[in-house]
């Protein structure tokens, strides 16, 4: 099988074997079972990936040494915040939970859990819907790629519930769980240090209060975050420049035409003379949907259109919203704001700025 572009980096490795070894399973044993390297557990190599096959292969054996015992919840909570490297301190010296969303949206993906993150508004609660990026191999038989998609999915959503509660000193209220398998034993050991967790559902995705969005961050700087983010943002062009520059090559079609928009996924699909189905196929190795890339190309022309003054009715028709509360739903999405909102601080702000150059 071809290796998949979608690498994990060592560190979350060592992470996932000593995780291992709090159920009683010596480190050896766990070294010779799961087939590792010792290379990729010495302590100079933390930067250093593995292929996401590899770490397929490595967690399938683990969870056959260690079934049923909720091996997915426990890694979930063993993955702080700062081992998730720069993005980590990206998330802590944020401003709001809003704004961490909106980052997490973009960045997550490129470290340990490979997900697509979306992100709703729905009655008054903020929804984070995970969807898997990556692809099992085929050797795997459906019972065993249902139990290494469950520890995906339940250390990705109780890794980002319980990292979302710590950043701020205020509680996250609200807060649910959906997933779409059934109960297992191992849940009632962790029950109480999780969040209400609802089985046999049709999504997997974490919900909480709509209000939560504006909720501060206990070590929120500014000056830490542009230099985290300077950090991230190099990690992320690393990262695609490793995905057969696919993703260059979308966002290189992804023009803006004036009465027509922006091309469809088959538009662009038959400009790189491949398939529909080949491309969201590329795009997935590469991390990414089309959808994620399109909007992205949207939220970038909105800024433009706010900073050239035209107005939110103005801007929603120029790209293609059927109604202007569409519009506000997706830039929402993008910014946790509403456009009126957004453009309102942008004007404050510049305004700041000026009155400050006067004072020099």
């Amino acid at each position: 099988m071809k290796k998949q572009p979608l690498s994990i980096y060592n560190d979350y490795l060592k992470i996932l074997v000593d995780t291992a070894t709090t159920f009683g399973i010596p480190k050896g044993e766990i070294i010779r079972y799961c087939q590792i390297p010792l290379s990729l557990l010495t302590d100079n190599n933390n930067n250093d990936r593995i292929f996401f096959d590899q770490w397929i292969d490595i967690v399938t054996r683990l969870l056959e040494l260690i079934p049923n015992k909720g091996l997915g919840y426990q890694f979930g909570l063993n993955c702080k915040l700062t081992v998730h490297g720069a993005l980590g301190f990206v998330l802590i010296s944020n401003s709001t939970i809003g704004r961490v969303l909106i980052d997490m949206q973009k960045y997550y993906s490129m470290r340990v859990h490979k997900m697509d993150l979306s992100i709703l508004n729905k009655n008054n609660k903020i929804i984070l819907r995970l969807n898997p990026l990556y692809q099992l191999p085929a050797h795997l038989n459906e019972s065993k790629k249902n139990i290494v998609n469950k520890f995906f999915l339940e250390s990705a959503l109780i890794d980002i519930t319980t990292n979302l509660q710590m950043i701020t000193n205020y509680n996250l209220t609200g807060v649910n769980i959906n997933v779409a398998w059934e109960q297992e034993d191992y849940h009632l050991l962790y029950e109480k240090r999780l969040p209400i967790i609802h089985f046999n559902q049709d999504h997997n995705q974490i919900s909480f209060d709509l209000k939560c969005l504006d909720l501060p961050l206990t070590f929120s700087s500014t000056t830490a975050y542009v230099l985290a983010m300077e950090l991230v943002n190099k990690e992320y062009l690393f990262y695609q420049d490793q995905d057969n520059k696919i993703i260059l090559k979308v966002n290189q079609q992804l023009k803006f035409t004036p009465g027509v928009g922006f091309p469809s996924l088959i538009d662009v699909a038959s400009k790189l003379k491949i398939s529909e189905r080949t491309l969201k196929r590329e795009l997935a190795n590469a991390n990414t949907t089309f959808s994620s890339l399109l909007q992205s190309k949207k939220f970038e022309l909105a800024k433009k259109l706010i900073d050239s003054n035209r107005n939110i009715q103005e801007i929603s028709d120029l790209l293609g919203y059927s109604h202007i509360s569409a519009f506000s739903r997706a830039f929402f999405g993008w910014t946790g704001k509403k456009p009126s909102e957004y453009i309102r601080e942008q004007r404050i702000s510049i305004k700041n700025y000026y009155l400050k150059k006067t004072k020099y």
